[in-house]
């Protein structure tokens, strides 16, 4: 009997340990439902700028009339600079000008010198003798002293609302109309220059890059293509006078094969160019235009026994000297 007494309690012991489970600790958060912001992000939260706003005040005197996203300018706007007076009016992106725009700046008008012999300043009207009458507009005068401090701060309101309303009045020239990307020229887009030329072409980086067509103050015009503000490879110039030319470019200049066709002589030029000028090919007449008479000296023909070889010398060493040329303006 002890033993199965000592059994039995055995059993019940384990019976017990085995046939009671643990149970997890569990954490209560208190007010789990609860989600509060605090107050200052929610402060910032409505002070951030999102979509069409009123003109906004930049430190250094710049406005901006347009869209806001994130605080940031985003969507159409306008820029107004308050150093230079320029404008711009288009598409922005992430705080930057992205996507069409127009830029202007203000025309200077050029200002007339003041002798001051015929003009004297009117702070001082003579009299008689050696003595002087103070004005009520003279800052010498005692009288004026006592509100200098008043008279300046309304010197300043009145100061700033002349310029801002000046600023208004401006009268524009529009510099470029075209396509942005990250604040820069790039893209197509139209560049008006001061002298009265004007570009139309692509861009890249605030540069002429790709094709493009410049027309020149002189009436001379360029079509083709730019690289680094430089004509430069294939592109034909038309003269004011009708020559043309149709060939190479190289850093702004006629580099490589090309035709000159001389309008007034009725000639025509055809081979190597190199830093602007002819350096070897030939030149022929051209058939005259209906009406007119033949020439009556035309170029000589060419007594040579091979001029084929001799051209195909002289391009080879003109080919050599430009290598070595861009190969030392790479280094």
């Amino acid at each position: 009997m002890p033993q199965d007494q000592n059994s039995h309690s055995a059993n019940g012991n384990g019976g017990g340990s085995s046939g009671t489970k643990a149970h997890p600790m569990t954490t209560i958060a208190r007010h789990a439902y609860i989600t509060k912001t605090p107050l200052w992000e929610q402060r910032d939260m409505l002070s951030r700028k999102n979509g069409p706003h009123a003109t906004v005040y930049m430190i250094n005197g710049d406005r901006y009339l347009g869209e806001w996203f994130a605080n940031k300018k985003q969507g159409n706007g306008t820029y107004f600079y308050n150093e230079t007076g320029s404008i711009y009016e288009g598409e922005w992106a992430n705080d930057q000008r992205n996507g069409f725009g127009t830029f202007a700046t203000p025309i200077q008008t050029p200002q007339v010198p003041v002798d001051p012999t015929t003009y004297p300043p009117p702070s001082r009207s003579s009299s008689p003798g050696n003595c002087s009458l103070l004005t009520s507009d003279d800052p010498n005068n005692p009288a004026n002293k006592n509100n200098s401090n008043n008279n300046s701060t309304e010197a300043k309101k009145k100061k700033k609302k002349k310029e801002s309303s000046s600023q208004e009045g401006l009268l524009l020239r529009k510099v470029y109309a075209g396509q942005w990307k990250n604040d820069k020229r790039d893209g197509r887009g139209t560049y008006f220059y001061e002298d009265g030329s004007w570009y139309e072409g692509l861009w890249m980086e605030d540069q002429k890059e790709g094709w493009g067509r410049m027309n020149y103050v002189d009436g001379s015009v360029y079509d083709g293509e730019w690289h680094k503000e430089m004509r430069h490879g294939q592109g034909v110039l038309l003269e004011p006078s009708g020559d043309r030319y149709e060939g190479m470019w190289l850093d702004d200049q006629k580099e490589g094969p090309g035709k000159y066709i001389y309008k007034a002589k009725r000639q025509l030029y055809e081979g190597e160019w190199s830093r602007g000028l002819p350096k070897c090919g030939t030149l022929i007449d051209l058939p005259p235009l209906p009406g007119q008479m033949p020439k009556k000296y035309p170029i000589p023909e060419i007594k040579l026994a091979d001029p084929a070889t001799v051209l195909e010398n002289q391009r080879e060493e003109i080919r050599d000297m430009r290598m070595v040329r861009m190969m030392a303006s790479e280094q």
